[in-house]
């Protein structure tokens, strides 16, 4: 009769140094996180457009983002 190993613990695997969890590479690949820079370029602002709507997005001299309607 074939000998069965012992399934690893994924609570264990999960707790290894470098290692992630399915469900947290899931939420970062469904966030669509994309860099202030490439939205904005070289300019300060960006006019964005959303459910027919126009929003603008601002880069503060303090370099915090401001979104106003």
């Amino acid at each position: 009769m074939p000998q069965i190993e012992p399934s690893r613990d994924a609570a264990a695997d999960a707790s290894a140094p470098g290692a992630t969890t399915p469900a947290a590479d899931d939420r970062s690949a469904s966030a669509g996180a994309l860099s202030s820079s490439l939205l904005l370029g070289s300019q300060r602002a960006v006019t964005i457009e959303h459910d027919g709507t126009q929003y603008v997005l601002r880069a503060t001299r303090n370099g915090k983002l401001i979104l106003t309607k």
